[in-house]
């Protein structure tokens, strides 16, 4: 057994196509849509820490203390670099840092008007290529970064990742046994261009597998 020294952080996650690299947070403060809600009522909200946990050394990185009003959200790997998501409340931005897996430093890259989404309910990173995405409780599924574009989907229709020209997306029924799909959207107009029976499974490699 290897002692890991989190301060306090007990759950890691892998990154996708960043076998070597695993993230925690506290979640000081819930989801970010739930610190949201809490700057929102009061004014301030306590911050999440993020670490990164290199693998197999076990070495423990934490990329940035943040402030009250910022928080982060999950982050991607994605062509040898960690992408991170931060919303500063009090700025009103929504902020991509970049961290180089290589030296561990980061950088902040990107910067969008926190003002360009409806609220923080489902905005999250995705990659290859990066975008800010964002699947609100309204429905619908919508890319912030690079370009904006919006999509109505189905009911029960959540977003997986893209690929190419293609965005994957994954839904469920019950009519009246359980059941689920993936759907294929493109990304130029939204289109349903291919259904596939079962659900999908992404390897850490980044691949993904349909099963069913």
């Amino acid at each position: 057994m290897k002692r890991i020294e989190t301060n306090g952080i007990t759950c890691l996650e892998i990154l996708r196509e960043g076998e070597a690299w695993y993230c925690g947070t506290d979640y000081a403060s819930g989801d970010l849509y739930e610190a949201e809600e809490i700057y929102a009522e009061t004014g301030t909200v306590r911050p999440n820490r993020l670490i990164f946990v290199h693998h197999p050394d076990g070495a423990v990185y934490e990329p940035a203390l943040l402030e009250a009003g910022q928080y982060f959200g999950r982050p991607v790997f994605v062509a040898e670099k960690i992408y991170i998501l931060l919303v500063d409340f009090r700025k009103k931005l929504i902020q991509i840092l970049e961290c180089d897996t290589a030296t561990v430093e980061v950088r902040n890259t990107i910067e969008q008007p926190l003002t360009s989404v409806k609220d923080c309910y489902n905005l999250r990173l995705a990659g290859d290529p990066l975008m800010i995405t964002r699947q609100g409780a309204e429905g619908g599924f919508e890319i912030i970064y690079p370009a904006y574009r919006a999509y109505e989907t189905e009911a029960n229709e959540a977003f997986l990742y893209r690929e190419g020209e293609r965005l994957y997306f994954s839904v469920w029924y019950e009519d009246p046994d359980y059941r689920e799909e993936v759907i294929v959207r493109d990304i130029a107009t939204g289109e349903v261009v291919e259904r596939l029976r079962g659900s999908v499974f992404i390897t850490p490699s980044g691949e993904g597998w349909v099963l069913g």
